[in-house]
């Protein structure tokens, strides 16, 4: 959000851009998007600085900008981040709320994985820029095959864990992509590497139900 101009100014400018309509209708669909997602004093809030405004709310202001106009895909890059666990289950609520009533579809990038959990229906597990393995939500989760899946989930706190249990970490460090290594991204990283895997890229292997693994382990 732009810090010298109003929120909703800054709303309205994104209906002007893309809609032949009128400065006063424009300022009535942001009310309206700001209604929808839980602003409220909406017609306070439209003369609002960013800086007058919690994190919460700001983050609900920059939803109705990406939605205002009505997209068939929103690009949502890490929305929950600095957000506290309160404010982040409304926030998630609200896209999802906001998906099933105007058929928007939502790429969602982040590295929560309780995110992914809460919003996804489908995920893709990238590496190195590369995606390593496709699949349902309930797939990555409970059926992954993918090494760097598996460290990734079991690099997670659990809430079974006792206190004297050690946090797991996937050792080493990622591959310099301005030189990338000749075959697997992760396999300097990989407790399963084979010999083949630094040398060549695996290719994609289909486990089934649309369920895809890039590992040579799948061979």
């Amino acid at each position: 959000l732009n810090p010298v101009y109003p929120v909703g100014k800054q709303v309205q400018e994104a209906i002007l851009l893309h809609q032949k309509v009128s400065k006063e209708e424009a300022r009535q669909r942001v009310l309206d998007i700001f209604r929808a997602v839980g602003i409220p004093e909406p017609e306070k809030r439209y003369k609002s600085y960013p800086h007058q405004l919690s994190g919460g709310l700001r983050q609900r202001v920059m939803i109705g900008m990406a939605m205002v106009c009505r997209p068939k895909v929103m690009i949502a890059d890490e929305p929950t981040t600095a957000l506290d666990v309160t404010i982040e289950a409304q926030i998630l609520q609200l896209m999802k709320k906001l998906c099933e009533e105007q058929g928007t579809s939502i790429i969602l990038i982040t590295h929560n994985m309780g995110v992914v959990a809460e919003i996804c229906d489908y995920v893709y597990v990238m590496y190195a820029g590369k995606v390593v393995e496709t699949g349902t939500t309930a797939q990555i989760f409970y059926e992954h095959k993918h090494p760097y899946t598996e460290a990734l989930l079991r690099s997670l706190p659990s809430a079974d864990a006792g206190k004297r249990e050690p946090l797991m970490s996937i050792p080493g460090t990622p591959p310099d992509l301005l030189c990338p290594p000749k075959g697997c991204g992760f396999a300097a990283r990989c407790r399963h590497c084979m010999q083949i895997c630094r040398e060549e890229q695996p290719p994609e292997f289909e486990l089934g139900d649309g369920h895809k693994a890039s590992c040579w382990l799948l061979h």
